[in-house]
């Protein structure tokens, strides 16, 4: 059974667009497990927050965004709560939504970008998945993009169907919605508008829809990605058996 997005977000002290990747029906006819996380920043992170986190099982923390992004906004220290950080950027620049600013080109050719750029950063990820004691978060900024295209990776490995990993895709907006005031001054800065701001926080289907297309088309879909990154076919099946229940 899928489970609806009230049962999929975890409420979270402060950090936005928390949810885990289980419930969805796999083709297999079994369904995904709800130990993987993915998140917008962790940086506002207060101590209740972090203990969720931990009561959740999660033992490690993958950050994708890039050094400056880090720097600027710096999660609060997790090891007293059992949880390992890891960086894993995806970018070597600010590729946040205010960072891109007048370089942002639309999602689509950006995320054929990052799946190229990217290559040691979800290898890293994947690999930590696979043989992590306990549940794995991992987040960029917005918990959208980077994000968003490790976790079309992941489900797609799962074996579930292209259009809901779209529609989990689509969710990242209205989630991130909140966000929004906070990000309008920092976009504004850059010299866009509220409007072109409002778009770089979209997740519309369609971005999803052509990066999809472009993993089947370029490697064969996320199994051949993954190898193509450097993942041993055991290591592979390992972490397809940790997100499977």
């Amino acid at each position: 059974m899928t489970l609806t997005i009230e049962s999929r977000v975890l409420e979270v002290e402060v950090a936005h667009n928390v949810r885990h990747l289980g419930g969805y029906t796999t083709a297999s006819g079994r369904s995904t497990s709800s130990h993987i996380i993915r998140s917008a920043g962790l940086h506002r992170l207060t101590s209740n927050g972090m203990a969720v986190l931990a009561e959740r099982g999660v033992t490690t923390v993958v950050d994708l965004r890039s050094k400056a992004e880090r720097e600027r906004d710096q999660t609060p220290p997790l090891g007293h709560v059992g949880i390992a950080s890891i960086g894993a950027p995806v970018f070597d620049v600010d590729a946040s939504p205010e960072g891109l600013g007048k370089d942002f080109a639309g999602y689509a050719p950006v995320y054929r970008s990052m799946l190229d750029t990217g290559r040691d950063a979800y290898r890293t990820l994947f690999q930590t998945i696979a043989v992590a004691p306990g549940g794995v978060l991992f987040h960029c900024s917005a918990g959208k993009d980077r994000t968003g295209i490790a976790s079309a990776l992941l489900l797609g490995l799962a074996g579930v169907p292209e259009d809901i990993i779209v529609q989990d895709y689509s969710l990242s907006e209205a989630l991130l919605a909140p966000l929004l005031p906070d990000w309008l001054p920092r976009i504004r800065e850059r010299g866009l508008t509220e409007a072109q701001a409002r778009g770089m926080l979209a997740s519309r289907p369609d971005a999803m829809e052509h990066t999809l297309l472009h993993i089947a088309d370029r490697w064969g879909g996320p199994e051949g990605y993954m190898r193509n990154i450097g993942m041993p076919q055991s290591l592979i099946d390992e972490l397809r058996a940790r997100l499977i229940e």
